[in-house]
């Protein structure tokens, strides 16, 4: 039987289709290395520091994750990569004075570094599109970050007295105005109020996590309804306070 040429376009079409489909799935994949993953996050988030140093890597077998920054900077950006098998994902981690980045609730003083265009939630949502992550494998990554590498408080709801009239200072530079005391205590005392009315719930879905180094509360709010499925949503809470050191 004979083919026409038509016909021999059609099907030469097709297969290129299926191959160019194929390899944009391919894409969806991270790195085959940590220092490439490195490289494309820097060229995409240019304002980072790009003298970085592994600092800390946490070691789960299939998983891991590794936290590099600039050991000489007081106020650094540092990057977190993510590992699964042989792939690699690394994401941002800026530090508190890009706003856009944290998507703080309640922000009122303006940014004045360069807008990230991203999101800490949708990079974590990128790390499991690119690794494939599995719930249970998502679970157990947000909790090594949050317990190993930045060495966050849970049990929120149990500690009032690190709420309460404390103010967490971290260095900032002298660009940013000094925030009134009374605003930040009575920040961070609407935030534990926060915690205390989720927590109450008869059905709890909210995990909140407290970063006192960065000046950051994570809030994992778990919208997955069906069992085995990964749906989720990531709020970020600043209780930093813009002050400048007193030296005596």
């Amino acid at each position: 039987m004979k083919i026409n040429k038509l016909t021999k376009y059609s099907v030469f079409g097709f297969i290129f289709l299926l191959f160019i489909l194929s390899c944009e799935k391919q894409k969806n994949n991270g790195f085959d290395s940590e220092q490439k993953s490195i490289k494309f996050t820097l060229e995409n988030f240019p304002m980072i520091d790009k003298n970085l140093e592994k600092m800390k890597e946490v070691n789960l077998d299939s998983i891991s994750i590794s936290l590099y920054k600039n050991p000489k900077k007081e106020d650094y950006d540092e990057v977190i990569v993510f590992r699964k098998n042989n792939r690699f994902y690394a994401i941002p981690f800026f530090s508190n004075m890009y706003f856009d980045y944290w998507n703080f609730d309640n922000e009122e003083q303006k940014q004045l570094y360069p807008e990230t265009n991203s999101t800490f939630e949708e990079q974590i949502k990128k790390t499991v599109s690119e690794l494939n992550l599995k719930p249970n494998e998502f679970g157990l990554i947000m909790k090594e970050l949050m317990k190993s590498v930045l060495n966050a408080e849970t049990n929120l709801d149990l500690k009032p007295k690190i709420f309460k009239n404390y103010i967490y200072s971290t260095f900032k530079v002298d660009k940013y105005k000094s925030e009134e005391i009374d605003s930040c205590t009575k920040r961070t005392e609407k935030i534990y109020n926060h915690i205390l009315s989720e927590t109450n719930k008869t059905i709890r879905y909210n995990q909140f996590y407290l970063d006192s180094e960065n000046g950051r509360i994570y809030e994992l709010i778990n919208d997955g309804r069906k069992r085995g499925e990964l749906k989720f949503r990531i709020k970020v809470h600043r209780i930093d306070c813009f002050t400048y050191r007193l030296s005596l």
